[in-house]
């Protein structure tokens, strides 16, 4: 009598079983994996934040003074004037700066030395990887379909709205601007917003006028880009490259922009959060009344962002950090005292 060898396979329990494992297996290392991706670009983020403290430096060793955060609405952001120092010299070349609104009122230019005209659309459609995060998922979008390129980073316009007002009247109190790194320098005229702007009368600052300390005093941020019609990150235009200190990171107020329109539909910022329309004007005693224009900082990070120092470190922010720290982190020359275990 022959012996037929017979190989047993698995039966479909067992093949269930092993299905089962191989699912929870997964489940429990894919958080894992997304968490090193993620501390992947977070590390990547922080180390454009210091390619662009480093730049600030040297434009200031260049230069004595830090570059103006904008030149107008439309004629120059700091980004244009530290791209020399980013490697992208020829760029910078390449950008006309004549653009002013005196000129462009009398009829003279026509829109063609704007950062979208004619004259400066071979630096403003440039995709410059050094100015995004790679944690934003819309890093790499071109709001409204212009080809104007956005950007992750923006500079510190100081402890209350842009517009840099002597005071700015919030739930009744009377918030005073305590000095900025950063300003706008006018394009001659000062546009942005009604408001006057309260540091150098060049439109630059210093590092030597931050009496608060340079490794006390924010320098840069984190913000979030944008869609279709929506200008967050939008940083070649003079209302989008910066930040104000007034709430803490990622908060729950509503960013206020130039106009409701430039928030997109429904008015929301990135993160779902109300986005509204800047309200208001400068009283006689210099206080702002109203809604002023506020770029919360923002971020994909978990529990923050990551910001740059003045003194060219760059920390991160909790989300938790209290609204008078930050203001206080966010001023120049407010004379706060402050503990690094604070924020």
């Amino acid at each position: 009598m022959t012996r037929t060898n017979r190989t047993r396979g698995f039966t479909l329990i067992e093949l269930l079983v092993v299905i089962a494992i191989i699912a929870v297996l997964i489940a429990l290392l894919l958080p894992a994996v997304q968490s090193a991706r993620e501390a992947a670009r977070r590390a990547q983020c922080i180390n454009n934040l210091k390619q662009v403290g480093l730049a600030m430096h040297n434009y200031e060793s260049a230069n004595s003074s830090l570059p103006p955060g904008v030149k107008g609405c439309c004629w120059g952001t700091w980004l244009n004037f530290v791209l020399p120092f980013m490697e992208g010299a020829n760029l910078f070349n390449a950008y006309n700066f004549s653009g002013n609104n005196r000129y462009e009122d009398l009829g003279i230019q026509n829109g063609q030395f704007r950062y979208a005209g004619a004259a400066n659309t071979t630096v403003t459609y440039t995709h410059f990887s050094a100015f995004q995060c790679p944690s934003d998922p819309n890093a790499n979008n071109l709001p409204n379909g212009t080809g104007i390129t956005c950007h992750n980073y923006v500079v510190n316009f100081g402890n209350t709205i842009t517009t840099q007002p002597a005071f700015y009247l919030v739930n009744g109190i009377k918030i005073p601007f305590l000095g900025a790194p950063f300003t706008q320098m006018g394009a001659p005229d000062s546009d942005i917003a009604s408001g006057s702007q309260q540091s150098a009368a060049s439109g630059t600052v210093k590092l030597s006028a931050i009496t608060d300390g340079l490794s006390n005093t924010l320098m840069t941020s984190e913000i979030l880009i944008g869609s279709g019609w929506n200008l967050h990150g939008y940083s070649w235009w003079g209302y989008a490259p910066q930040f104000t200190g007034l709430y803490p990171p990622n908060s729950s107020q509503p960013d206020v922009m130039q106009g409701a329109s430039y928030c997109n539909s429904p008015n929301t910022n990135p993160q779902g959060v109300t986005c509204v329309g800047a309200t208001g004007s400068v009283g006689s005693d210099g206080t702002y009344t109203g809604l002023g224009m506020i770029n919360i900082p923002r971020s994909r990070h978990p529990g923050g962002v990551s910001a740059g120092m003045c003194d060219g470190s760059v920390r991160f922010i909790k989300n938790s950090v209290s609204p008078q720290i930050f203001q206080a982190l966010s001023s120049s020359k407010g004379g706060e005292v402050l503990s690094s275990d604070a924020y």
